[in-house]
């Protein structure tokens, strides 16, 4: 699917443009996935000296925008921040959405930029649809941890959801086809989340679940940390909406972040013999997934 895309202007009127209206130094930078789409994003300096850093993800529809102001500040305290667009959103190239499938290319061209920058641990950090993709991209990346804020299960769910709140009959089955043509045209069977969060592990998952989220039910949270294995911690926020746990738990939900973040990172390694493996042989071809 190729939606319109949003307007590269703040969400909110008066967050920032760019991360040096927050302060912030950054460089911004272009990089290619193996699949040929040129991402762009920033790369924001931490505020301390570390070589840990996270990737930070944003939704379907979405740009980057949407976490400047109300992520990046409280991240850079202690960690380098790479922010990119996924294709076919914001400013990065023209290619199929997906919601997660091929979008894993992105997170591993995301990843090689920042282990060529010498930088890790590296954890992704996603809401929504980029939460969906860390959990999908991570089994086959080396990286330490996974933070997913309101991601979906299933990849019908939202689909199904959104399809309800504009008075659309026969939701369910319906989703369910629309996933079945966009695996057609992407010539590949589309992931959900379900099929690889058990095989995050050993790396640590944090899942938030927005508790009145509407869009994607904190049902598909708990489903997911069911199915995950061990080291996993999940996060109910009560009265959040979608996309709303940071809002509603503010400094709460920012301690629990970095603190999951600080035991995850701070002692790891910053690449294993078994991550050189995965780095340079991941397979996202049908046959690997």
């Amino acid at each position: 699917m190729r939606p319109p895309r949003r307007p590269f202007v703040p969400f909110v009127e008066g967050d920032a443009l760019t991360p040096a209206e927050l302060g912030l130094p950054y460089e911004e930078v272009r990089f290619t996935t193996d699949d040929g789409v040129t991402l762009s994003g920033w790369l924001v300096t931490a505020r301390r000296e570390t070589r840990a850093a996270v990737i930070l993800m944003h939704g379907f529809s979405w740009n980057r925008l949407g976490e400047l102001s109300a992520f990046v500040p409280w991240l850079t305290e202690r960690y380098h921040v790479l922010q990119f667009d996924f294709r076919g959103h914001g400013t990065s190239g023209d290619a199929d959405i997906t919601l997660g499938t091929a979008e894993r290319h992105d997170v591993a061209a995301a990843v090689r930029l920042l282990e060529g920058r010498g930088m890790g641990p590296i954890a992704l950090m996603g809401m929504s649809m980029g939460a969906a993709v860390a959990i999908l991209a991570a089994p086959d990346l080396p990286v330490a941890a996974v933070v997913a804020d309101a991601p979906y299960a299933d990849l019908h769910h939202p689909i199904a959801n959104r399809m309800r709140e504009w008075h659309y009959p026969l939701s369910s089955l319906g989703s369910r086809l629309i996933v079945a043509a966009a695996s057609v045209r992407a010539h590949t069977r589309l992931l959900s989340p379900i099929d690889r969060v058990a095989d995050i592990a050993p790396r640590g998952l944090l899942i938030i679940a927005p508790r009145e989220d509407r869009l994607i039910d904190h049902s598909q949270a708990l489903r997911l940390y069911a199915a995950a294995r061990e080291p996993k911690e999940l996060y109910v926020v009560a009265g959040a909406g979608h996309p709303e746990a940071h809002a509603m738990g503010g400094a709460d939900y920012e301690a629990r972040v970095l603190g999951f973040l600080e035991r995850h990172l701070e002692g790891a390694s910053h690449r294993s013999e078994a991550d050189e493996r995965l780095y340079t042989g991941a397979d996202f071809s049908p046959a690997g997934s």
